[in-house]
């Protein structure tokens, strides 16, 4: 059966944006919440879907990384894109008369200078797609959606502010998942791999678990920490890594961090994407 591939949220979303980057002739439909497409994913109803993971100046997509915590639906590939937030209204609504803003709760992050100036009153949202949609659909003079130029485009909203975000090097990392084993190596294509890392609970545990990576000369990319569901103030480590993990330096790294951790889920392995 011919497949496709899922993202969240409405058409127009950045997710959407990615999925036409990672899959260009790929038959791209929304699924509605980031959960719904882990689900269609698992059912086999999506041949892999694409979620954010990362933006550089918010951090990471918890959603995601929930998703993603068993290893059974692995990160075949990734996407990095420039965010460019603007501030948008239906036709004819002043800037000055807004009081409500709408968007996913991580492009609210992105743009808290902005929006802190203002004075507004925050509303979280599916993805900056659906803030598009809803606002448009409120016919309300006095709310506003964060989205891109596209989305803003495509639910008839007019840019009031161009690129709103803290910074303008704004950019968001996106992962492809499907079901099934880790996406085998490509001889002369550099990959990276993504791991969950849960230590002992004693002194140094941490050092201990990550120090087979400097003495097996495997470059440690990024290392996050995140609360432990079901056990207060401990926390788990999300890790990227140079590298397959199947390439034999790799595996044997891998192995030593094995052995000196409660808990070590490799979480898929892909080829690096640009930064």
């Amino acid at each position: 059966m011919y497949k496709r591939q899922a993202y969240p949220g409405a058409a127009g979303s950045y997710s959407a944006e990615a999925s036409a980057v990672l899959y260009p002739d790929g038959d791209l439909y929304s699924a509605g919440s980031f959960e719904d497409v882990a689900r269609d994913v698992r059912a086999g109803d999506a041949a892999a879907g694409v979620l954010p993971i990362e933006n550089s100046l918010a951090g990471l997509v918890p959603d995601t990384c929930d998703i993603l915590a068993d290893g059974t639906l692995p990160i075949g590939a990734e996407a990095v894109l420039h965010i460019p937030n603007c501030l948008a209204a239906p036709p004819g609504v002043a800037r000055d008369a807004i009081t409500h803003v709408h968007s996913h709760p991580m492009a609210l992050l992105q743009c808290r200078r902005f929006l802190a100036a203002g004075g507004y009153e925050l509303i979280g949202a599916q993805t900056t797609a659906d803030a598009a949609r809803l606002v448009a659909d409120a016919h309300d003079g006095h709310r506003a959606a964060i989205v891109s130029p596209g989305a803003a485009q495509r639910y008839g909203l007019d840019v009031l502010v161009h690129d709103i975000s803290d910074e303008t090097e704004n950019f968001t990392r996106f992962v492809a998942i499907s079901r099934g084993p880790v996406r085998p190596p490509v001889p002369g294509v550099p990959f990276r791999t993504a791991l969950r890392l849960v230590t002992r609970h004693e002194p140094g545990a941490l050092h201990s678990a990550i120090e087979p990576f400097r003495y097996h000369g495997v470059n440690m990319v990024s290392l996050h920490s995140r609360p432990l569901p079901g056990e207060a103030w401990r926390y788990q480590f999300l890790v990227d890594i140079d590298g397959h993990c199947e390439d034999a330096i790799v595996h044997r790294a891998l192995e030593d961090v094995r052995s000196r951790a409660a808990l070590l889920v490799v979480l898929g392995s892909y080829p690096a994407a640009e930064r």
